[in-house]
């Protein structure tokens, strides 16, 4: 079979999971309620604008921790935003698991610059 069909397969099979059906279902549920996609959207937003800073290196203030673990415990007690993050978070595992394995497999191919330094 070619590559690419391996990967239309690939992309098939985990557009059939379980794990990417309930992740479709319970992001409609989000969506489908102004206040709970509005909640788990300001979540995100927080969440991304931490982890930004974490990846530069940068510090972040004791506010935006606060307002981050804020909107933790209002989604954490909220089932259909809960539901819909650990479905996400699941689906992204899997998508992230994939590509370690792909990429296990083509290290050898890494232009050079980017293959591993020896110790």
């Amino acid at each position: 079979m070619a590559t690419n069909e391996l990967a239309y397969e690939l992309a098939r099979t985990l557009k059939e999971s379980n794990e990417f059906k309930q992740f479709l279902k319970s992001k409609e549920k989000v969506m489908s309620d102004a206040n709970n996609h509005k909640m788990v959207r300001e979540f995100q937003l927080k969440q991304w604008e931490v982890r930004e800073a974490q990846m530069l290196e940068q510090e972040i203030s004791e506010e935006k921790q606060q307002e981050l673990e804020r909107l933790y415990s209002l989604v954490s007690i909220n089932p259909t935003a809960r539901e819909y993050l650990e479905a996400e978070f699941e689906v992204s595992r899997i998508v992230n698991d994939i590509q370690k394995i792909i990429g296990e497999a083509i290290q050898d191919a890494m232009p050079i610059g980017f293959e591993e330094l020896p110790h």
